[in-house]
C-alpha cells in the first residue's frame, strides 16, 4: 500500500448473495428438499399403521407431541398423517375418521405443551385420542372399548419415550445411558411395525428398514450388536403378523456380517449379511411377502453407498458405543477438563476497569466546582435543585466540540454565583480529567480483552486435549491391531505409534527404524494404511523418523499464487500463506503491509505468521484476529498496519469463512457467475477493537475464490475490466496458471499509480 493512501478507502458495500447454480445443482438441491420433506412426513405416515396386537395405533399423536415439546414444526408430520388417511381409503382399510379430531387437537399442541414436562405431554396426547376411546366404548363391543382405552394409554405412555429418543438422536453426543438407547430403539421399532405390511416394488418396507439397521449395527459395532439387533427387529415385525422365523434370519445375517467387519471391508460385510439372511429365509420358508428382496436391497444399498453418506451413517451408529478409556487416560482427561473449567472461571472473573457512575447531588457539585473559592462556605449557589439540573445539563455536553461546549457552559449563568468563572474553570478541569481517565479505561479494557482472549483460547485447547486423552475407542484398537499385523507380515521397518479417530477421521503415526529415504517410506506406509483401513490416506507430516498419516478429506483445494513489486521485481510488501492446518482445515492468508519494500514485507510477514500460529494453537478466528491485532498494536503503537484476507475451509464439508480487514474486494466464481465479496473494516494494527467483515460460504466442486491486494484492483480502469480479466484468467486449466495470467494482465493494464501486486486463486475439487 502507498503511504500517501488513506488508511481505509470508502467503498460502496454490496450485500453478499448466493450466485445462481447450474441446472444440475438446482435439481440436486430440489431433490434434497423433497427428501427432507419426505423424511418429516414418513414417521407420521408409518406410525399411523403401527397397530400392535390389535390395538389401534395412536402413536402418530405421541410423535407429534414429542415434536411439539421440542419446538419442531408439525406441518409436514401432519401431512404424513393425512396421507395415511388417504391411503387407508385407497387400500380399503377402516378410515378411522375420529383421527381427524385427534389431528386438530394435536395441531394446537405447540401452543400448550411447548417446553412442558412429561405429564403435560402425556395428558395432551391422551386428550387428543379420547375420540378413539369414546367411539370404541359407545359404538362397538366391549373388546372395541378396551382396545380404544389401550390405544389412549399406550400412546400417552409412548410420548415421553419418543421425546427421549429424539433428544438423544439430535444431541450429537454418544448415547452413554441405557435409557437413551431403549427409547430410540422403541421409536424405531414402532416405525418398523408401521412398515411391516407395506410393499413397494416388491420390497417389504418394514423388513427393508430392519435389514438395513441390522446390517449397519453389524458393520460398525460388531457381532453382538448385529445379532441382537437382527433378532429384536424380527420380533418387532412379528407383532405385525410376519413370521417369527424372520427374527432368526436377521439375527444370523447380523452375526455373519459382524464376524467379518473387523477385516474393514464394507462390501464383504454386506455380502455375508445378505447370504446369511437369505439362506436362512429360504430354509425356513420366510422369504415371501417381499422379505427376501428387502434383505438383498438393503445390502445393495450399503455396497453402493458413497463415501460421504457412508461417513455420516458410520458417525450415527458409532454414537451407540460408549467410550471406555483406560484409567490413566481417564484421569488425564478429567484433569484437563477441570483445568478448562478453572481457566474459564478465571476469564469470567477478570475485573472490568469500567467503574460505576457516582451519584451526583448538590453537595457533590459544590465539592467539585467550588473547591478553592473564597466564598465557598457562605455561597449556596450549587445546593439548589435548579443548580443541580443546570450542572447536569452542562455535563451531558462534555463530549461535544469546543463551540458546543462553550455554549453549554453559558447554561451556568443565572445561578446567583458571584464567581461564575470559578464554575466554568471547575467544569473544564473535570472535563479534562475525564478525558484522561477515559483513555486510561480504554487502554485497560483493551488489555483486559487481550488477557481474556488468551485465557479463553487456553480453555479451548484444554477441552480439545481432554477429548483426545479420553482413551482408545473400539475402532482405534481394531485398527491398531490390523496395522501392526500388516507391518509384521511385510517386515516393514517401522513401528506403529498410534491409530486414532480424531473428530471422526482416521489418523495413524509411525516411527521409522531408519530415517533415510523417509519420504519414500512415508508413501509406502500410506498405501499400506489405506489398504488395511479401507480408507484413502494422505501423508500429513514427515519429521525425521516420525510419519503422520491422515484420512484424505472429501474436498481438495488447488491453489495458485503470483506476486510482483512496484517496478515488476520480486521485492514485494505483500505476504501470503497457503496450506493445511493441523486440525485439517485449509488456510489461505494474504496480507498487504503499509508502504513498499522490505519493511512492508516484514510487517505483512509477521501478520501472516501470527495468524497461522494462533490458528494452529487452537484459537478461534475471532480470538486469532483479536490477539494478532493486539500484538501489532504493542509493537507499532498504531502507527503501522496490515490488511488481511483470511480464508479457512473445512475440507470435510466445504464450508468456508472469509474475514476481510481493509483488504481489496475478492471474487467468488461459480461457472461463469461471479460474486464480489467486500468489506469496509479497518486493517489490523490501528484500533484496539477488531471488527472484521466475515463472509460465510458453502463451496462446491469447480468453485474458485480469487483474492488480491489493492495494487491489482487499482491497475484496471474500472471494475468491469477487472471482472472480465478475472473471468479470462480463471479459464486457465490450473489455479497457478490463472494467478499468473491475472497478474500479467494487471501489469499490462497498470495506470499511473503503482503498487505491489499479489493474486491468490483457490479452486475447489472433490476427492471422492
Amino acid at each position: 500500500m502507498s503511504e500517501t493512501q488513506a488508511i481505509v478507502r470508502t467503498k460502496k458495500r454490496s450485500v453478499d448473495r448466493w450466485m445462481p447454480g447450474e441446472r444440475m445443482r438446482k435439481a440436486q438441491e430440489t431433490a434434497l428438499r423433497v427428501l427432507g420433506i419426505a423424511g418429516q412426513m414418513l414417521p407420521g405416515f408409518f406410525l399411523s399403521f403401527a397397530d400392535v396386537m390389535g390395538i389401534p395405533s395412536g402413536l402418530q399423536a405421541a410423535w407429534m407431541a414429542a415434536l411439539a415439546v421440542m419446538g419442531e414444526s408439525l406441518l409436514w408430520p401432519a401431512g404424513g398423517w393425512v396421507l395415511a388417511l388417504v391411503m387407508r381409503l385407497v387400500w380399503g382399510l377402516p378410515l378411522r375418521l375420529e383421527l381427524l379430531l385427534t389431528l386438530g387437537v394435536m395441531l394446537l399442541a405447540p401452543l400448550v405443551i411447548f417446553r412442558r414436562g412429561a405429564w403435560a405431554m402425556m395428558g395432551w396426547t391422551a386428550l387428543s385420542l379420547l375420540p378413539t376411546a369414546v367411539l370404541g366404548i359407545f359404538t362397538g363391543t366391549a373388546a372395541d372399548g378396551l382396545r380404544g382405552i389401550a390405544c389412549v394409554a399406550v400412546s400417552a405412555l409412548s410420548a415421553p419415550v419418543m421425546l427421549r429418543g429424539l433428544r438423544s438422536l439430535q444431541s450429537g453426543k454418544p448415547m452413554d445411558g441405557m435409557e437413551a438407547r431403549v427409547a430410540l430403539g422403541y421409536t424405531v421399532g414402532m416405525l418398523l411395525c408401521g412398515g411391516g405390511r407395506m410393499l413397494l416394488f416388491g420390497l417389504n418396507l418394514g423388513v427393508l428398514g430392519a435389514a438395513w439397521i441390522t446390517l449397519c449395527m453389524g458393520l460398525y459395532l460388531g457381532v453382538a450388536a448385529g445379532a441382537v439387533t437382527g433378532m429384536a427387529s424380527g420380533l418387532v415385525l412379528a407383532l405385525q403378523g410376519l413370521p417369527v422365523n424372520l427374527s432368526v434370519a436377521l439375527g444370523v445375517g447380523g452375526f455373519l456380517g459382524g464376524m467379518v467387519q473387523s477385516l474393514g471391508r464394507r462390501w464383504l460385510t454386506c455380502v455375508c449379511f445378505a447370504l446369511g439372511s437369505a439362506l436362512t429365509m429360504l430354509l425356513s420358508g420366510t422369504a415371501a411377502q417381499g422379505s427376501l428382496w428387502a434383505v438383498l436391497g438393503a445390502s445393495a444399498v450399503m455396497i453402493l453407498l458413497g463415501r460421504t453418506p457412508a461417513e455420516a451413517v458410520q458417525a450415527l451408529f458409532r454414537r451407540f458405543v460408549a467410550e471406555r478409556p483406560s484409567a490413566g487416560d481417564a484421569y488425564a482427561a478429567s484433569a484437563l477438563a477441570s483445568w478448562e473449567k478453572v481457566v474459564e472461571a478465571m476469564a469470567r472473573a477478570v475485573p472490568s476497569p469500567v467503574e460505576g457512575e457516582e451519584k451526583r447531588d448538590g453537595a457533590w457539585w459544590k465539592e467539585h466546582l467550588c473547591a478553592g473559592c473564597q466564598e465557598e462556605e457562605e455561597c449556596p449557589c450549587m445546593l439548589t435543585e435548579k443548580a443541580v439540573h443546570q450542572a447536569e445539563a452542562v455535563w451531558a455536553d462534555r463530549q461535544q466540540d469546543e463551540e458546543a461546549w462553550s455554549q453549554a457552559l453559558d447554561k451556568l449563568r443565572g445561578l446567583g454565583c458571584g464567581r461564575l468563572y470559578q464554575l466554568w474553570q471547575g467544569m473544564e478541569e473535570m472535563r479534562q480529567a475525564e478525558t484522561v481517565k477515559a483513555r486510561q479505561i480504554q487502554k485497560a479494557c483493551y488489555q483486559r480483552d487481550m488477557l481474556v482472549t488468551h485465557m479463553e483460547a487456553m480453555a479451548g485447547a484444554a477441552r480439545r486435549f481432554a477429548q483426545l486423552s479420553s482413551g482408545e475407542s473400539w475402532w482405534d484398537g481394531v485398527s491398531a491391531k490390523q496395522l501392526r499385523k500388516r507391518l509384521s507380515e511385510l517386515a516393514f521397518p517401522a513401528t506403529l505409534v498410534y491409530a486414532r479417530r480424531v473428530q471422526g477421521h482416521a489418523q495413524a503415526a509411525f516411527e521409522l527404524h531408519r530415517s533415510l529415504e523417509a519420504d519414500a517410506q512415508a508413501q509406502e506406509l500410506r498405501e499400506i494404511a489405506a489398504q488395511v483401513l479401507d480408507i484413502p490416506m494422505d501423508v500429513a507430516k514427515v519429521e525425521e523418523a516420525r510419519v503422520l498419516l491422515t484420512e484424505t478429506p472429501l474436498w481438495a483445494v488447488e491453489s495458485g499464487m503470483a506476486a510482483c513489486g512496484v517496478d515488476g521485481s520480486r521485492e514485494n510488501g505483500d505476504t501470503y500463506w497457503l496450506g493445511q492446518l493441523a486440525d485439517g482445515r485449509y488456510l489461505a492468508a494474504l496480507s498487504d503491509g503499509m508502504g513498499h519494500g522490505a519493511l512492508a514485507r516484514q510487517e505483512s510477514g509477521q501478520t501472516v505468521t501470527l495468524l497461522r500460529l494462533c490458528l494452529e494453537a487452537g484459537y478461534t478466528r475471532a480470538q486469532t484476529l483479536t490477539a494478532v491485532n493486539g500484538m501489532m498494536l504493542l509493537a507499532s503503537r498504531g502507527e503501522r498496519f496490515s490488511t488481511v484476507d483470511l480464508v479457512t475451509i473445512d475440507l470435510w464439508t466445504g464450508q468456508a469463512t472469509l474475514d476481510k480487514l481493509g483488504a481489496a474486494a475478492s471474487r467468488l466464481l461459480r461457472g461463469r457467475s461471479m460474486t464480489e465479496l467486500t468489506g469496509d473494516a479497518l486493517p489490523l494494527g490501528i484500533l484496539e477493537s477488531v471488527d472484521s467483515r466475515t463472509c460465510m460460504l458453502r463451496l462446491h466442486a469447480g468453485d474458485e475464490l480469487v483474492l488480491m491486494t489493492d495494487g491489482v484492483e487499482d491497475a484496471f480502469a474500472s471494475k468491469a475490466e477487472l471482472d472480465d480479466a478475472i473471468r479470462d484468467a480463471t479459464s486457465e486449466p490450473s489455479a497457478q496458471a490463472a494467478a499468473d495470467r491475472l497478474l500479467r494482465m494487471a501489469r499490462e493494464a497498470q495506470g499511473g499509480r503503482k503498487d505491489d501486486m499479489s493474486v491468490v486463486v483457490l479452486r475447489m475439487s472433490k476427492t471422492a
